[in-house]
């Protein structure tokens, strides 16, 4: 279900991401309260008896759809609520769908299956470099790998893209971190 008004739930979001990711991969909650305003962000949610128990935050931008986060409550992770999530946001595009994870490596056995995951959706792990913009002032950009829904890419078929995920998604340094 597509939240219509996230700011109403916010709280109860802010808890799942909060909970979901590590610091150095989250924004801070006023930033993040911000990016829920955006006119290209969305968030869909899974409940149950009038509770978040999933969401996937994405950017949907003039060429692509960009997934950035994909959380679920500790005590439902494993229950399909993401996977039905991410095919919800694949159902309604014809746009080039991209989303970021970690480098797979045999030290974080998570890492493998966080791929796997989207890999059994239809995503194509991407091994060119990128770095993912800092989130916050005092994070810095974190090496990580693109998947591609459908297909794979090359880095020069991404270049579009990757652009306007920093600039919209990311925003530019003095956007994302002017102080008010």
């Amino acid at each position: 279900m597509l939240l219509k008004e996230p700011q109403s739930r916010f709280e109860e979001y802010y808890r799942i991401y909060e909970e979901s990711f590590p610091s150095k991969e989250r924004r801070t909650r006023e930033q993040q309260r911000d990016i829920l305003n955006h006119p290209c962000h969305r968030v869909r949610i899974k409940e149950e008896d009038g509770s978040m128990l999933a969401f996937v935050s994405y950017w949907e931008l003039p060429g692509c759809l960009f997934l950035e986060h994909l959380a679920t409550t500790e005590r439902c992770r494993g229950k399909g609520y993401g996977k039905q999530l991410v095919e919800e946001c694949l159902a309604e595009t014809d746009k080039p769908v991209f989303l970021e994870i970690e480098p797979v490596t045999e030290k974080d056995p998570m890492t493998g299956r966080r791929a796997g995951f989207y890999e059994r959706l239809g995503f194509s792990i991407n091994t060119f470099p990128y770095m993912q913009l800092p989130l916050k002032e005092e994070d810095h950009p974190i090496p990580l790998w693109v998947m591609s829904y459908g297909k794979p890419v090359t880095k020069e078929e991404f270049e579009p893209y990757k652009n306007e995920i920093h600039e919209i998604a990311y925003g530019t340094a003095s956007d994302r971190f002017r102080k008010e």
